[in-house]
């Protein structure tokens, strides 16, 4: 999909959430769930060609064991931005604080061991 076919479907969603508030509200959360899950997979379709050239990208650079900690990180991040969204869209927003922290400090727990490398590596080039 373009980027033109994806706005023109969420403006379209939007139009229609816009009209069903206005004759039958009950019908304007599946509509928007609908146009969010079709937004979602087009987001999904692109996502595969870009992991694959950022593997072939990490393989070149030898960084073959960074590559699947970082494609873990973002998975967690939009994830948990997608999911902090919809709480803050439905009204929850302490909800969503709460789901945006739990991600941030999931995310953190993952690069622990990417600070320990730098650390040593720290300590190598002092002691060198």
């Amino acid at each position: 999909m373009s980027i033109f076919s994806v706005c023109g479907c969420a403006l379209l969603t939007t139009v229609l959430i816009l009209l069903l508030r206005e004759w039958r509200t009950s019908l304007s959360l599946p509509v928007r769930v609908a146009g969010v899950l079709v937004l979602f997979l087009a987001a999904f379709s692109l996502f595969t060609p870009i992991t694959v050239r950022i593997s072939e990208l990490f393989s070149l650079a030898r960084g073959g064991s960074v590559a699947p900690i970082l494609f873990r990180a973002l998975g967690i991040a939009l994830v948990a931005e997608f999911t902090s969204s919809l709480c803050r869209d439905l009204g929850e927003n302490t909800l969503s604080s709460g789901v945006a922290l739990f991600g941030k400090l999931e995310i953190l727990l993952l690069a622990l061991p990417f600070v320990d490398d730098l650390l040593s590596l720290a300590k190598e080039l002092l002691e060198w």
